[in-house]
């Protein structure tokens, strides 16, 4: 038997093609001599004769930087993320004459005919009913299924958020592992990783019947529930389900603008055809912002949508390369950078004890399901319950 070696590994990642990587990660790239700009972020360059990337506007820490990187960056993966990912993306070598077209993706998963397991952990771990089980299956967009590792060949199940375009077609999804397995996932201790090559798609779920979506006013707007990732959707849907009407939930497996723009163009078209023909004129992740541009400029108001942003509330923390303090959630709602859509936040608040909190948190909080972790008793830790209990401070916690 071959010994294990991550090295080994390492080193078969970073010769995948830096281009075809960016196309199976959706990025549309732009000729620039001999190099590659990302439209998206003109200052994001690719030398394909390298290998590598630089990032100008990140600074120096994103500068000639491997494809492993690249991924990390893109996806918001960790290292090892990234690498499971570059090890299952079936790329080759590249032709510098052209930026190669994306594969169309292609849905490979072995479901299961039961729900079982998939069922007992959206249950027994994440706090869900039945009743919010039964209606997510019966839209379509949720299965149990298989993952192989490929390094081990080992098996597990897992649950498939499956992204589903305007025709109902499977066009990507979002994997969630069922079992707890610190050796291969230690970061989060189960598997969750998007299917290769799902791109910018997210989970789509409409509440309401989607021909009434562009019938909307600016009394009764069309809304869009933007969710980091599908389980806080779930969350979201049982806690709030009694007033959740005439609306779209989407989950970007992230904070993705783009995710959500192009949720929003499938919600208004009239058919795959009309989405064509607006991805001719402008990206549909970019279709948000052109609008909003149009608008400006002619001094109207797009008051018929509104964009729900149920994020994250998260704990900010230093970020050594950007030098900077971030709170992602937050940040991703004051950097959105819309001027006449409006755009609300909605995180959950938090609790005592609590020093960040997402949806499905939420929901176990308020049935009682939460288990307090024991806090490190430090002098750090001291100080601030005495702080807390001299001079209670509001939560970053917003409402709608």
């Amino acid at each position: 038997m071959t010994e294990y070696n991550p090295n080994r590994l390492v080193e078969m990642a970073k010769q995948k093609s830096i281009l075809d990587v960016a196309s199976s990660l959706g990025m549309e790239l732009k000729r620039e001599g001999r190099n590659y700009a990302w439209t998206e972020h003109p200052s994001f360059k690719i030398n394909p004769e390298k290998n590598y990337f630089s990032w100008f506007s990140k600074g120096n820490e994103l500068l000639g930087k491997d494809v492993i990187a690249m991924v990390e960056v893109v996806n918001q993966m960790s290292f090892k993320e990234a690498l499971h990912y570059l090890l299952e993306a079936e790329v080759g070598t590249f032709d510098v004459t052209k930026v190669p077209k994306k594969e169309p993706f292609k849905y490979t998963v072995k479901e299961a005919k039961m729900f079982d397991y998939a069922r007992n952990y959206l249950k027994e771990e994440r706090g869900l009913s039945d009743e919010t089980i039964d209606f997510f299956l019966s839209k379509g967009v949720m299965a149990q299924g298989i993952h192989k590792d490929f390094e081990t060949g080992k098996t597990e199940p897992m649950i498939v958020f499956k992204h589903l375009d305007i025709d109902g077609k499977v066009v990507g999804g979002a994997r969630q592992g069922i079992w707890i397995n610190k050796e291969l996932y230690p970061e989060r201790g189960r598997l969750k990783k998007n299917l290769y090559g799902s791109g910018t798609t997210g989970f789509v779920v409409d509440i309401g019947d989607r021909s009434t979506f562009k019938k909307a006013t600016v009394d009764q707007p069309f809304k869009v529930y933007a969710f980091e990732a599908p389980i806080d959707m779930l969350s979201y849907y049982e806690l709030h389900k009694d007033t959740l009407n005439n609306c779209r939930l989407v989950a970007m497996n992230g904070l993705n603008k783009g995710v959500i723009s192009r949720a929003i163009v499938e919600a208004l078209a009239v058919d795959s055809n009309q989405v064509k023909t607006i991805a001719k004129e402008v990206r549909l992740e970019e279709w948000l912002h052109k609008i909003d541009d149009i608008n400006f400029k002619n001094g109207r108001s797009y008051g018929q949508l509104k964009i729900i942003l149920a994020v994250d509330n998260d704990e900010s923390k230093f970020n050594p390369q950007t030098g900077k303090i971030e709170t992602p959630g937050k940040d991703f709602f004051e950097n959105f950078g819309l001027k006449d859509i409006e755009v609300i936040p909605h995180m959950p608040k938090c609790h005592a004890g609590q020093k960040k909190n997402d949806w499905n948190d939420e929901l176990k909080y308020q049935k009682g399901l939460l288990k307090e972790k024991e806090s490190e008793v430090t002098l750090q830790s001291l100080i601030a319950k005495v702080q807390v209990k001299s001079d209670p401070v509001e939560t970053l916690g917003m409402e709608l």
